[in-house]
């Protein structure tokens, strides 16, 4: 399986693959030397993974060593690559759950806090969304968001998901984007 990467003007977005992923659970230089950019550490705001996506780690590995062609249909990490200095610093992630279902898949993402509030969310989101629907399979995306969480929100808002109701949890709401 060829590495997946999608470029947009400020972000480098790389599928995650089974290599990659036991880089990043068991070994951050191995890490950050596949992904050729530095990962944020304990010593800054908030360091690798983002809180909110510890717990899936393992899950999305689970999902690559039985199947290492779901990469694209899981978790794409997001390297800002500064086009001054060539530096490249892994800035958040975000995919999919799983492969298209009944011609849905559902979208999630996060940004490391120090990295938040510049726009990458919408911007790799644009090429994330572009991305599925290059897939006859897909006609439908999704995404629940904590009925709290502005920005997460007016990033989906931002890309054209509208309101669909009540999530599937307490104190979420669901957004939809439909392909036509």
């Amino acid at each position: 399986m060829h590495e997946l990467r999608i470029r947009t003007p400020r972000l480098e977005l790389i599928a995650t693959t089974v290599e990659l992923i036991r880089a990043e659970m068991a070994d951050r230089d191995r890490f950050s030397k596949l992904l050729h950019a530095r990962v944020p550490g304990e010593e800054e705001d908030e360091a690798w993974p983002p809180e909110n996506v510890r717990d899936v780690v393992g899950l999305f590995s689970a999902y690559l060593e039985r199947d290492p062609d779901m990469a694209g249909w899981l978790n794409w990490y997001w390297v800002y690559v500064d086009q001054n200095t060539g530096q490249r610093t892994l800035v958040g992630n975000g995919g999919f759950t799983s492969r298209p279902v009944n011609g849905t898949v559902a979208i999630g993402y996060s940004v490391l806090r120090q990295y938040q509030g510049k726009g990458y969310a919408t911007e790799a989101v644009v090429a994330l969304v572009q991305w599925a629907f290059g897939h006859k399979e897909v006609d439908r995306i999704i995404a629940e968001v904590a009925n709290d969480n502005a920005r997460s929100v007016r990033v989906l808002e931002k890309n054209g998901f509208v309101y669909a109701g009540e999530g599937s949890e307490d104190g979420t709401s669901r957004y939809e984007l439909s392909r036509s």
